[in-house]
This record gives C-alpha cells, sequence and structure tokens, in this order.
C-alpha cells in the first residue's frame, strides 16, 4: 500500500487509544490478504503466506513469509507501539466539587500537561460487560467521538503571578457537566451506560481514556506540515502497516509489530519487555514446521527496525539541541544515536540503512541529543537486549512531542513508509 495523505489522516482521526489503532492496522490487513491467527489454536503456515495475530485487543503482529523462504534466511522485523500520553479515567471516577461533574483521572505517561488545558476533549477506550459466561465477559470498544469534556485553567486574574501555577493531575480533573440535583452518584456510569445503550450496573470495568479529538489538519504556508494528536507514535504503526501490506518480499519472514505500553516502561503482556515477541516468532517457525533450534539460528541473521518518532529541532529552544546533529522536518526520516544505548543503534545498523535510503533515494536525517542532555529512549534498546538480532532506532522528525498537539512534514511519513518498504522487499 503506497502512501496516502488522505488514508493516513483517516487513521491518524479514528485511531483514538491503542485498541483502536489495532482494529484500524486490522481492518488494513485484512484489506490486503492477511489472514488472522488465534493464539489458542494452532497454527500451519505456508510459504507466501499473510498472517497477523492480536493479543489482549492492544498489540499487534502482521507477518509475511517468502514465497522461496528457506529457514537458514533471518527475518526483518519492524517495530513500534502505539500508546501515546493522556489520562486514563479511575474506576471510580465519580467527584463532584462545587456544583461540577468531574471525572477523577490518573496521567498515562508523560504528557505535556499544560498543552491539555482549555480544550475540547474525549473520551475512548475498551469497557467490559457481564455476560452469561463469567470466564469470557463481553467487551466492546468505545469512542465517544465527539468533544465530552473539558479540563479548565485557572485565569491570571486570580492565579499566583510571584510563581508559576503547578500543572499536576490532582489539578485537572475533567469537567463532565454541572450537577443539577437529578444525577446519581455513578452519573459517569450512567453517561457510559446511556452510550453504550446497556444499564449502568452491566459495566463491569473499563480502560478509558481521555484524548484530545482535535482534527488532523495540513498547515504552513504551502501546506506543508502536518498537526495532530497521537503523531507519537501513530506514524510508525502506519508507516509500518503500509510497508508490510505493500511489498512483495520473496525470501525470509517480514514482520511489522504494534506494541502497548511504551509510554510507561514496555514492561506488561504485551509490552516489549516481555516475551510475547520470542513466544510469536516460536510459533512462527512451529507453524512452518521447525523448532528452537532453527528459531534461534535464524535470530542470529535477522535485523530488526525500531520505530519512534524523534526530537526535531525547535526553532524556539536552539540551545536544548546539538549544534551539529539535530533534524528538521520534510529533510527525511531521522537515524537515532546515543552511546548510552537508549537507542539501539549502532554503525554497522547505520550502514545497512543508509545504503537502502541511497539505493532507493530516500531522504534521511542523523540525531543525536545535546551533549549534556540524556533524552528519551524507545523499544530498540528493549528488543534488542532479549532477541539476538541487530538492531536501528528510527522515526519521522516531531515537533511538540508529548503535547495534545504534535506537528510533522508531510513528506517525513512518506520517506519512512518506502524505507520500510524496502527494507521488507531487500534481501
Amino acid at each position: 500500500m503506497a502512501y496516502n495523505n488522505e488514508g493516513f489522516k483517516a487513521f491518524m482521526q479514528a485511531s483514538t487509544t491503542p485498541f483502536h489503532a489495532v482494529v484500524n492496522a486490522s481492518a488494513i490487513l485484512e484489506e490486503a490478504g492477511f489472514k488472522k491467527l488465534n493464539v489458542t489454536e494452532k497454527w500451519s503456515l505456508e510459504k507466501g503466506g499473510r498472517y497477523y495475530v492480536v493479543s489482549n485487543d492492544s498489540y499487534l503482529c502482521a507477518f509475511q513469509i517468502g514465497e522461496q523462504w528457506e529457514v537458514s534466511q533471518g527475518c526483518h522485523v519492524g517495530a513500534s507501539h502505539s500508546d501515546s500520553p493522556c489520562f486514563r479515567i479511575k474506576p471510580h471516577a465519580e467527584l463532584k466539587i462545587g456544583g461540577y461533574l468531574c471525572l477523577d483521572t490518573e496521567v498515562y505517561g508523560g504528557p505535556r500537561l499544560e498543552t491539555w488545558l482549555d480544550r475540547p476533549l474525549s473520551i475512548a477506550g475498551r469497557v467490559i460487560l457481564k455476560s452469561d459466561d463469567v470466564l469470557h465477559p463481553t467487551v466492546r470498544l468505545y469512542d465517544a467521538g465527539r468533544p465530552v469534556v473539558m479540563i479548565a485553567d485557572l485565569a491570571p486574574h486570580i492565579s499566583d503571578k510571584t510563581k508559576v501555577e503547578p500543572k499536576v493531575a490532582s489539578k485537572m480533573y475533567p469537567i463532565l457537566g454541572m450537577a443539577d440535583g437529578t444525577e446519581s452518584e455513578h452519573f459517569f456510569r450512567d453517561f457510559l451506560a446511556n452510550e453504550l445503550n446497556v444499564a449502568w450496573d452491566d459495566i463491569l470495568d473499563y480502560e478509558l481514556y481521555v484524548y484530545n479529538c482535535a482534527p488532523v489538519s495540513d498547515w504552513g504556508q504551502k501546506g506543508e506540515l502536518l498537526a495532530s494528536p497521537r503523531l507519537d507514535n501513530l506514524t510508525s504503526v502506519y508507516a509500518l502497516i503500509s510497508a508490510i501490506t505493500g511489498s512483495e518480499n520473496k525470501k525470509g519472514i517480514s514482520a511489522a509489530i504494534a506494541y502497548d505500553h511504551e509510554e510507561i516502561g514496555n514492561r506488561s503482556k504485551v509490552g516489549a519487555n516481555s516475551n510475547i515477541t520470542e513466544y510469536i516468532f516460536k510459533r512462527i517457525y512451529k507453524g512452518l514446521g521447525y523448532g528452537d533450534e532453527e528459531y534461534m539460528m535464524a535470530m542470529g541473521s535477522s535485523l530488526i527496525f525500531s520505530l519512534d518518532a524523534a526530537h526535531a529541532y525547535n526553532p524556539m529552544h536552539t540551545g536544548r539541541y546539538d549544534q551539529n546533529n539535530h533534524v528538521v522536518p520534510n529533510k527525511g526520516l531521522a537515524i537515532k544515536q546515543a552511546c548510552s544505548q537508549s537507542y539501539a543503534t549502532d554503525s554497522l545498523m547505520t550502514g545497512i540503512v543508509e545504503q537502502l535510503c541511497q539505493k532507493y533515494e530516500i531522504p534521511y536525517q542523523k540525531f543525536s541529543n545535546h551533549s549534556d542532555i540524556r533524552g528519551g529512549g524507545t523499544i530498540g534498546s528493549v528488543i534488542s537486549a532479549m532477541l539476538p538480532a541487530n538492531a536501528i532506532d528510527m522515526g519521522v522528525p516531531l515537533l511538540s512531542m508529548h503535547s495534545a498537539l504534535e506537528m510533522i512534514g508531510q513528506e517525513d511519513e512518506n520517506s519512512l513508509i518506502h524505507l520500510l518498504t524496502a527494507f521488507y522487499n531487500e534481501r
């Protein structure tokens, strides 16, 4: 599937939580002929086959087996994460404060808290409902799809002008509405039940998040930039799905993975710091008629492209960036390097990517943090510490990372998709 700007924007708009991102990515895969596998069933895989696996509704691994696949060939793995910083609604969410109906939330990841103030926000996620089978409750995905809450800031006239007001979650309750005396003590569950057309006491639990429902929009004097919530890291998820559905590799195994929970440390059953990747790939080799020895041999000749957004140079804060090693929008994808190994990149993998970019005329840049600033990390180092395969970290340059609204250059997503397609095809 070639890059399509409108398709990308539609994916961004609809993928409001990791659950929704997996559903939307799965639809693209299904349209491209990928078959869904169930982890509770035996896998019988074929050369030339296209498959995908979903775990816990928020992990996705799509893979295709080359028509000329041989057990000695390695795997080309692209990995990303689908979660973004936001606010998660607590189980007992109802707060009545001075006539307002508010929601009790906790911060998910590391959002720029001040960017969430005074803007229309919505709610989406997964809701668990009663069923006739106690071991299999009903699972419903939910997205209000419209503004339903807002977090109000304090006016400067009554704030303490001698200091910056702290932006902490306990002072950032989303307002759902106004109390009028008719609401129940479980008013949020009443709201949710009405949205889902169920009884309020049929709701057992939920994983619901407050998200910015601003529309994805082109901007800049020539429309050369794009603004959207959740660009970190749905840019990578969309690029991987586009590339694997549009590639035509004849040899080896290609895979595209979207993990959950990167923003909170990767350590979960569907996070990068788990055995789920090893589990899936062992199942793949078993489904092709081979065992652990062949799997381990293949990993030694495999390559991992870890994808996450990179810090784009901000003209308002130039002193926070390395003078010679910063990246800007619309100049190509960013190769991310750090001697601390917060990025998994090394010179060998950089050389491979550079040669791919040069062969296919794909623009690229190199990023390193300011020498006095450690910066962040991502899934590359986590995966490469668990699998004996060479890895590299890359992504599109991103302005306003972890804000409620982020910005990229229009050309960079296209560059990333082209590189990943070449990565899957080249053997």
